[in-house]
């Protein structure tokens, strides 16, 4: 029996080995839910780290929520933001010259000649954590070539390469790979054998890949030959471009990163892309679709589904995929017209966060150096192999680790397979800035989708892609290197002092009238009274105020502080003076951003301010107690679903082929007869000329209305008589006959993605605003109404005359502040629908401060805009804020 006396010296035994636990965040772990044998590995090699590292606390990254597909490149950037960074963060080609100019990343080498040192004190810090000494330069040698050989040759060139991506730097070795990946042409099996394919003879060639897809596009079956993720159609297409000779992004003689995608090969391989996507075919005497599937979420839900039979996917090195090898084959990329094959080659990387305490980046050196280590390899092929895996690993694994009779189980040809595609590998853009370098790759290739490419000939289209392509590098070239005269620097100094000065003074002038609108005191008989009560009021608001200050203009204090710095996440910030402010008046991403905010405004106002008056007013007309209720349940419901569940639903409605659910709906018409389909015209045609005629003969007819609305009402008949003379011209089919209608493609064209956005807005939204109408509307005495009856009042004038001058205060608030809420929000609705694509057509200025800050890590120059736009507001604000302080609120009685 334990003694009493004992208890405490285990207990304190257990707290001293828990203090000198080093705590760990790993990034790229697995949770607890997911079962994947890729995820049970990780946890098994986890398992064998900690059992031979007991002295340290390992606990998964959980990444920051974000949207859009960009979750893998925002998350880590958040956290590391927000002060909660992985110290083991996860790495990819693409991010790495970012991660290294930003000093996010420790030297590995040294890291591991620290690590495998036999002098102690390489391993020893001060009470500054700074190391004491470094190590021998023949241990940091051994180091570099033995993280080396832990990576295949194409990521050399990634990982090993000048300090902060400054050429001439010292060089270092900043991440260790540890799975390679690599691009295949994956297709099904079972739906090559439906259509008459051979699926032991994959396509080789552009034209056979083609040729294959066109002959797996079966429209009535909803199948596609081909799948593609429509939001960035580079990350697919670059393997097209790599194949023709082109490459997007090299270094130049002085070693300078350029993009070099404005050439004729790269325009050959986008050419193709149109074929894919876009050119129509004839099979049997009927216009089929172009046989690519465009899908903005992820793709292995259709892919599953067998919606589209092929896909360019990742072949894992290690475990090449938990696939059904009688389902589904893999083959290269095929061939270009030119002979040649390129695979985009990608790696899962992991690096040593720079911002860890010296412990914990020994102990992350010693969790990368085991994770890759031949022993955690065989710890993972044996669970592989036990659990039926086997014949999915990579094949030099299980030679090495001695599983012949398993390697004999391996499909034919998969090994080839991998081998052929790593042999024409090109890694993924990594050079400076190539962060985003897949949105700007995108957009070329979207404005050349949109392009009537087969009115053309094949030379005259070639040049219109590739002088796209030529703008599109210029365009990342002045991005990618920003080198500005200091003769113009100092003239856009001049600019943004100017600047400044505006934007103080519209600051102060609106908190002036802020102050004055709120700071009267009530002046009565009794004026001691009247400041006691003022005293009152003031310790009452005061918890109110303390809240509003710390979450409110203590994050307005320091992000003014933000926006003349050159804020760094892991380096030294440095005063910029007017320089970010500079940069944003002189730049068109900017300007674009701002003149698309100004149309999303117009759009969530013209289209979504009025419903909500109406239906209000529509629901006070029920007649029934009952249905009244069933009707606001009705219509208040979508209020209560996320705003990103909404958009989700909307996008599975606005699929972009003829399968999508508004497209069905709008191509039925083709169905029509001639007769039919001419009435339904002129019927359409009819009632949008009543519609005109209605916004241009009310405000005439009226004589009382104010001339506020009736300008409202001529600017909305003549906009909706425009487009109806553009409807006459351009309908599909002319307005006597059958329809013509083709497919839409939404969220994917840049003229139609804004409205798509704003509608689903408008449909959640309305029901919710209209309970503030429906309330003010209870005041409308039922008295008054039955005297306009008597008096011979028609709905109009019961409308005009009663209803909305007694809603026209409530109303003018209401609009003022959709106004400041237009200009602030959506960000989350257009990251959930469109990413802010295509081509950036809904990149409106919330979302590109969104991205300058947390994805370009331009946190000065976000913080820049983030003020011009405040500076923009600063007026509907104070107005707003007069209005409601003339208000009287009453009880209705």
């Amino acid at each position: 029996m334990v003694s009493a006396r004992v208890f405490p010296i285990i207990l304190l035994s257990l707290l001293t080995i828990s203090a000198r636990a080093v705590d760990l965040r790993v990034d790229r772990l697995p949770d607890s839910f997911d079962q994947s044998m890729p995820a049970v590995a990780k946890r098994v090699t986890l398992q064998a780290f900690l059992a031979k590292n007991p002295d340290v606390h390992v606990e998964r990254f959980a990444m920051p929520i974000a949207t859009g597909g960009n979750a893998m490149d925002s998350g880590p950037l958040m956290a590391i933001a927000a002060g909660t960074p992985p110290h083991v963060i996860y790495v990819n080609f693409r991010k790495s010259s970012t991660y290294i100019s930003q000093n996010f990343l420790e030297p590995l080498d040294i890291l591991l000649a620290r690590l495998q040192s036999k002098d102690e004190s390489d391993r020893k810090w001060d009470a500054h954590d700074r190391w004491l000494r470094d190590p021998d330069p023949t241990e940091i040698a051994q180091a570099r070539d033995a993280l080396l050989a832990r990576a295949v040759k194409p990521a050399w060139q990634v990982i090993y390469r000048e300090a902060g991506d400054v050429p001439g730097a010292e060089k270092h070795v900043w991440a260790v790979p540890t799975n390679t990946l690599i691009m295949a042409l994956m297709f099904r099996k079972d739906l090559f054998l439906e259509a008459g394919l051979d699926p032991e003879h994959p396509p080789q060639t552009w034209d056979e890949f083609l040729d294959a897809a066109r002959k797996l596009t079966v429209p009535e079956k909803q199948q596609y030959g081909f799948g593609i993720w429509s939001v960035e159609p580079a990350w697919t297409a670059y393997n097209l471009l790599v194949s023709n000779g082109a490459r997007v992004i090299d270094r130049d003689a002085n070693g300078e990163w350029k993009a070099v995608y404005g050439t004729r090969d790269a325009a050959e391989a986008v050419r193709f892309l149109w074929e894919l996507m876009r050119e129509r075919f004839v099979r049997n005497g009927k216009l089929m679709p172009a046989p690519t599937m465009a899908i903005p979420t992820e793709l292995k839900i259709y892919w599953a589904r067998g919606q589209f039979a092929m896909q360019f996917s990742y072949l894992n090195e290690e475990l090449m995929g938990d696939i059904n090898p009688q389902l589904v084959g893999m083959a290269p990329v095929p061939l270009s017209p030119k002979g040649t094959r390129g695979s985009e080659v990608n790696c899962e990387m992991l690096g040593v966060f720079s911002g860890s305490s010296p412990e914990q980046k020994l102990a992350a050196m010693r969790y990368i150096w085991f994770y890759t280590s031949d022993e955690a390899k065989e710890i993972r092929t044996r669970l592989y192999v036990d659990n039926g895996y086997g014949m999915f690993v990579d094949p030099e694994l299980l030679k090495k680790f001695g599983y012949d009779r398993v390697l004999a189980q391996q499909p034919k040809g998969w090994a080839q397979v991998f081998e052929t595609a790593m042999k024409a590998g090109v890694p993924e853009p990594y050079g400076r800035n190539t962060d985003a370098i897949w949105r700007y790759l995108s957009k070329p290739m979207n404005t050349a989708l949109e392009m009537p490419i087969g009115s053309m000939t094949y030379d005259q289209s070639i040049d219109a892609i590739q002088k796209l392509m030529q703008n599109s590098a210029d365009e990342v070239n002045r991005k990618l290197l920003g080198n500005i005269p200091p003769a113009e620097m100092r003239m856009r100094r001049i600019v943004a002092a100017c600047v400044m000065l505006g934007i103080a003074f519209a600051f102060g002038v609106g908190m002036a009238h802020v102050w004055r609108y709120f700071g009267r005191m009530a002046r009565g008989a009794n004026p001691t009274r009247a400041r006691r009560r003022a005293v009152a009021g003031y310790l009452l608001l005061a918890p109110a105020l303390l809240l509003v200050a710390l979450w409110q203009y203590l994050p307005l204090g320091g992000g003014a502080i933000i926006s003349v710095t050159d804020f760094q996440l892991a380096q030294s910030s440095h005063f910029a003076g007017l320089d970010n402010f500079a940069g944003v008046l002189f730049d068109d991403r900017f300007w674009a951003s701002f003149a698309r905010t100004f149309y999303f405004v117009t759009l969530v106002i013209g289209l979504g301010f009025w419903p909500p008056i109406l239906l209000a007013i529509l629901l006070q007309e029920v007649p029934t107690v009952t249905a009244k209720y069933i009707y606001r349940t009705v219509y208040y419901l979508p209020a209560i679903v996320s705003g990103v569940i909404v958009m989700f639903l909307w996008q599975q409605l606005y699929g972009p082929d003829e399968n999508g659910v508004l497209n069905q709906l709008l191509m039925s018409v083709n169905g029509l007869g001639p007769v039919s389909a001419t009435l339904l015209k002129w019927v359409m045609l009819a009632l949008w000329a009543s519609l005109v005629y209605v916004l241009i003969r009310l405000p005439i007819k009226l004589d009382e209305m104010g001339k506020p609305m009736k300008a409202i009402l001529w600017l909305a008949g003549g906009v909706c008589g425009i487009a109806l003379i553009w409807t006459i011209v351009h309908m599909g089919g002319g307005i006597v006959g059958e329809f013509d209608v083709g497919p839409l493609r939404w969220t994917q064209s840049p003229g139609l993605a804004m409205v798509c956005v704003v509608i689903p807005m408008i449909w959640a939204g309305a029901g919710n605003g209209s309970i503030l109408y429906l309330a003010a509307l209870k005041n409308v005495p039922e008295e008054t109404y039955e005297a306009a009856e008597i008096d011979g009042a028609t709905p109009w004038h019961k409308v005009f005359y009663i209803v909305l001058p007694r809603l026209k205060y409530l109303i003018v608030i209401q609009f003022i502040a959709a106004v400041i809420g237009a200009f602030k929000g959506g960000t989350d609705y257009i990251l959930a629908l469109t990413g802010g694509g295509p081509n950036d057509s809904t990149t409106v200025l919330a979302l590109e401060i969104f991205m300058r800050t947390f994805y370009d890590l331009k946190f000065g120059l976000g913080a820049a805009m983030a003020w011009i736009l405040g500076a923009v507001l600063i007026g509907f604000t104070a107005y707003q804020l007069k209005m409601l302080s003339r208000a009287e609120f009453r009880t209705s009685g």
